[in-house]
């Protein structure tokens, strides 16, 4: 009997748990089933290149929906001083 594997693709990177927590729930309210796999070692408090990535997966076939989703998320949240990002015009 031949195994199904399932592809997944990698669309964000993160070091904090809390983005990577609330991009999960972002995605998932829009009925995009993601995968969530972090790099982190508990006993070493530090993040350094690949130490300590979160990353994001989604299916292939959601990814292009799931990028736009982030896209719009992005623009919503506001920068350092309070304003929300604008796209440059």
């Amino acid at each position: 009997m031949e195994k199904k594997t399932t592809l997944w693709l990698d669309i964000y990177t993160t070091y904090d748990e809390s983005e990577a927590a609330i991009i999960q729930g972002f995605l998932e309210n829009e009925g995009i089933p993601c995968r969530v796999e972090s790099s982190r070692v508990s006993q070493i408090p530090v993040s350094v290149g690949k130490i300590g990535e979160i990353r994001i997966f989604v299916h292939p076939e959601d990814f292009d929906k799931a990028a736009k989703i982030m896209e719009a998320a992005r623009a919503q949240k506001p920068d350092e001083a309070g304003r929300k990002a604008s796209s440059g015009e």
